[in-house]
């Protein structure tokens, strides 16, 4: 009986813990998260090597803290479509397969295209021009930790921080 009264009460304590929102303790400025959303144009990609092209995007609100304790992410919508897809994103392209990732450090958000067959450079940059970036930067002041928060689901970010969503 005893053992049976401790596994109800230890279920009850994890049910508990498992919608608690955390504290990070990361003292931050800002409680504002950020948005933009970028047109994609195949020329806004440089060339890096014969397989990764890239594209730079100048965002102030990438500052030091940011990086180093906020969160930033992603997003990709199609030209003529409603869904949003987060980065990193891969799409098969003719004989190739492109994958779409990003990096960012302060003050720059860049997109890079990288392929698997060499060569394909222009033609892989061209296969997202007019489509969508979405760039979203949560400040650590502003991060809701707790288990069923998906940061790669689009819908429930926006959701979650109130955040318009772009027609």
């Amino acid at each position: 009986m005893k053992a049976l009264k401790f596994v109800l009460v230890l279920l009850g304590l994890l049910t508990l813990s498992s919608c608690t929102i955390y504290d990070n303790n990361v003292e931050g400025d800002a409680d504002l998260v950020y948005s933009s959303t970028i047109n994609i144009r195949s020329n806004d990609f440089t060339y890096v090597d014969d397989y990764i092209t890239m594209a730079e995007y100048g965002w102030d609100n990438l500052d030091e803290e940011m990086v180093d304790f906020g969160l930033v992410h992603g997003y990709l919508r199609f030209e003529g479509t409603t869904a949003w897809h987060a980065l990193p994103f891969s799409v098969p392209f003719e004989n190739d397969l492109v994958n779409l990732r990003y990096q960012f450090d302060i003050g720059s958000f860049n997109l890079l295209l990288e392929g698997e067959v060499a060569g394909n450079n222009q033609a892989n940059a061209d296969l997202f021009h007019n489509d969508f970036l979405r760039v979203i930067a949560i400040p650590p002041s502003a991060i809701v930790r707790g288990k069923g928060i998906d940061y790669r689901n689009y819908q429930q970010v926006i959701e979650l921080y109130g955040l318009n969503d772009i027609d």
